[in-house]
Formats: C-alpha cells, sequence, structure tokens
C-alpha cells in the first residue's frame, strides 16, 4: 500500500486525548507543544521508499521486510484571543500528533458559544515523503521520487453542543516523477498514475463514561480519485478509541477495521488491488516527568496490515517510538 496507510491509518494512537485538549484557553496568550524522540519501524511495501534497501526487485510478489530508526520531531505553536474566542495555530494539535498524523496545519479556530469549535485550516506536508518512481520496474535498480500533498481541512468539535465531532480534508497529491508501469505501455501506465485528489471524512462520538475515561467510536471514509483509475479508489472503516487520564499517567488506544475498493481493474496483474484493512496502536504517558509539571515521557506502539487480493499491494507496518513532550 502506500505512505497513506502505512503513517495515516497504520500509526494511529490516540483518537480520545483530544477530548482533554480542544478547549481554547480562557486566557489571551501563546501555548503549544514540543515533542521529540526516537521512532523505530519495520514495515513491508512495494511502494513506499522510506529506509528500504531493496532498489531492484526480481518479480511481482510480496514486499520484502525494512527496518530503520528516525528522529520523532514535532511542534505546535497557538495563539489565543480570549475576548473572541479565537485561536490561531501552526503545527500540529496534539490529537494529530499522537496519533503519528505529522501533516502540518495552518488555520484558525474559533469558539462558537455552546455549539462548539470550528476550525479550518491549509494542510501541508512539511517534509516530502520518498516512494519508487515506478514500482512495477523489475530487473533494474529502481529510482525515487518525492510524494507531496496540499489542502484544506475543515473540523467541528462539540457539534451544536453535543458530543460528535467531524472533520472533512480534501488534499491535492503530487508525485514529483510518476513512471508506475510505464514499461508496460502508455495506456498501463495511465491507468496507474497516483496524482490526483484524496478527499477523507470522519464523524466519532465521545462517550465520558466513568472519571477519566473515554470511549469513541468513529466511522471514517476516504476517496482517492487519481488520474489512474486503477489507483483510484474508496476506503471505509470504523474506528474505536478508548482512554484514561490520571494526575501521573494516562493511557490510550485505537483500534481499526476498513474495507479498501478500487475502481478499476489493475491491468498488470488483471483483477483490482481491493484489501481489507487492520491497525492498532496505543500511546502511554507518564506526567510531570523529574518532576517537571508540564513535561510527560510517551511510549508508543502500533501495527497496521492491508491484506489486497493482489499480493504485490500487501503491506504491513510496526512501529515503537519513545520522546518527550511538552506543553506550554
Amino acid at each position: 500500500m502506500h505512505k497513506s496507510l502505512l503513517l495515516g491509518l497504520g500509526l494511529l494512537a490516540a483518537g480520545p486525548l483530544h477530548a482533554e485538549i480542544i478547549e481554547i484557553p480562557a486566557q489571551s496568550g501563546f501555548s503549544g507543544f514540543l515533542l521529540g524522540g526516537i521512532n523505530a519501524s519495520s514495515y513491508e511495501s512495494n511502494f513506499y521508499k522510506g529506509h528500504d534497501s531493496h532498489d531492484r526487485i526480481d518479480n511481482l510478489g510480496s514486499a520484502e521486510r525494512s527496518d530503520g530508526l528516525t528522529p520523532l520531531i514535532n511542534a505546535d505553536l497557538r495563539y489565543t484571543f480570549a475576548d473572541t474566542r479565537t485561536q490561531l495555530f501552526l503545527g500540529n494539535l496534539i490529537q494529530d500528533a499522537v496519533r503519528f498524523d505529522f501533516t502540518q496545519q495552518l488555520g484558525v479556530r474559533q469558539q462558537i458559544g455552546d455549539k462548539g469549535i470550528i476550525a479550518g485550516s491549509y494542510v501541508f506536508s512539511a517534509l516530502p515523503t520518498e516512494q519508487w518512481q515506478d514500482p512495477f520496474a523489475t530487473g533494474v535498480d529502481r529510482e525515487t521520487t518525492d510524494r507531496s500533498s496540499r489542502g484544506m481541512r475543515l473540523s467541528w468539535d462539540k457539534i451544536w453542543g453535543s458530543n460528535f465531532n467531524g472533520k472533512a480534508t480534501v488534499r491535492k497529491i503530487d508525485i514529483d516523477n510518476e513512471h508506475s508501469g510505464e514499461r508496460y505501455g502508455h495506456d498501463v501506465a495511465h491507468q496507474l498514475d497516483r496524482n490526483g485528489h484524496e478527499y477523507a471524512f470522519e464523524l466519532g462520538y465521545l462517550w465520558r463514561f466513568a472519571p477519566g475515561q473515554l470511549l469513541e467510536p468513529a466511522l471514517v471514509y476516504k476517496q482517492a480519485d487519481l488520474d489512474g483509475r486503477a489507483e483510484s479508489y474508496d476506503s471505509t472503516g470504523v474506528q474505536l478509541s478508548y482512554g484514561v487520564k490520571g494526575s501521573q499517567w494516562s493511557l490510550v488506544s485505537n483500534l481499526y477495521l476498513g474495507q479498501r475498493d478500487y475502481d478499476a481493474v489493475q491491468p498488470i496483474f488483471g483483477k483490482r488491488a481491493d484489501a481489507k484493512e487492520f491497525a492498532l496502536g496505543g500511546s502511554f504517558f507518564w506526567h510531570q516527568l523529574f518532576g517537571v509539571a508540564p513535561l510527560s515521557g510517551v511510549v508508543s506502539a502500533s501495527y497496521a496490515k492491508a491484506d489486497s487480493d493482489i499480493s504485490f499491494y500487501d503491506a504491513n507496518a510496526s512501529s515503537l517510538s519513545a520522546g518527550l513532550l511538552y506543553n506550554f
């Protein structure tokens, strides 16, 4: 699968944590967080380059395993205008960071009385990710290319004063040098073009069923309207998040089950690359680390798998990360 599965789906961690941090502060001024640490990952993907040293493949079978260590660095900067209940932000909201969704945002949040908080933002990838120019090239050294995205996101927390939360995102996907399937002819390459647009929608319900404990089921829908019909798909899934927050420690976890259905037959393999998706993740926070009130230690682990009808599209990813989270 593509990176959208490996890092978007595959590293989900902490959905319900946002219930504690979506409130706009009562005082004007700066706030945010700094996150730093290290992430160890292992994955199998024929599309995402990452740490993959397998430049050459001899057949169109399942991907080989790749392992690596990467720094975990992220930040979020916000400024609140308390009188108008308005907040400007740049970077990641913490609810995205703990999911390992490092899409950057520049936007504004506005509290609408008791009707919730509405936000609009420009989303972009601060650093492009590496993919293969032609993932299907065999017997030659494959070249890499950058994948980047940019778009808009609208969200509404506590919809109309309820426990419902929703967001919608549209992104334009750009592959700098797209050559998928070119050795099979122009018609095949056209059907495998990965450039285009991606639309994502999520609706969740936050349930505080006990003191300090949260449960959030959510429906997730994603549509990739790409230039290549065989790469375009619809993905539907359900997500269940659980969180418990204490004075000394917190634990959050997330389970996702989904189905990805492609629009057209993959021309090289003669069938669609439809896939079942599964992801499980969790994060443990130890607060007031070293006696410093705003400092927390964070340990996260996750696993994800996509079981496709085409083995070349099979993917799985696991990660273990540790770091420090400083709130200000």
